[in-house]
């Protein structure tokens, strides 16, 4: 036997029936799924990263103040949080509630810290809350009849009638004002 013949590839078995059906029942099985995964989310990874930094920040500003009234009890519920910087927490009271308030910071500090905030200290702010603006709608005042007639009197009788009614409406306004 000579060395060619030595490496040459083997003829390929016929396949048998075992075969074809053992092949038919892989493909069947994986038939649907996809031969690659979809790559991960971003959300997992970026959590991922930032659960451990999380831990060292506690509690965000954002979620403190949409918990507020939650987190601080009955007591400071009429305060709200202002800003949260370098662990001190800024709060703007109602100038009555403001002295009450201050002898209890220390509860309220332990109240954040169970809830993950990490508060060193909490500074008051009295203030009075923002008024709502006062609605400044004119009353509506009624022309005169003689005002009425001379500003009917000063369009032309030809006018479209919608035309003539909107340009009524709009004399009517310009008078009032």
């Amino acid at each position: 036997m000579s060395l060619r013949e030595r490496f040459r590839p083997a003829p390929p078995a016929p396949p048998t029936d075992d075969a074809e059906a053992k092949a038919a029942r892989a493909l069947a099985a994986r038939r649907g799924r996809s031969p690659i995964a979809p790559p991960p989310s971003a959300g997992k990874s970026v959590a991922g990263v930032l659960r451990p930094l999380l831990r060292e920040t506690g509690l965000g500003f954002h979620e403190l103040k949409r918990r507020w009234a939650e987190l601080a009890g009955d007591s400071f519920a009429r305060a709200e949080p202002e800003k949260l910087s370098g662990g001190v927490l800024t709060l703007r009271a109602p100038g009555a509630l403001a002295p009450f308030l201050q002898q209890q910071t220390p509860l309220l500090i332990d109240r954040l810290a169970i809830a993950g905030a990490k508060i060193k200290a909490v500074r008051i702010e009295q203030r009075t809350a923002a008024r709502p603006a006062p609605n400044v709608r004119a009353p509506k005042a009624t022309l005169s009849p003689s005002e009425e007639a001379a500003l009917a009197q000063a369009l032309d009788p030809g006018l479209d009638p919608g035309l003539r009614s909107a340009l009524l409406r709009l004399g009517r306004a310009v008078r009032r004002s």
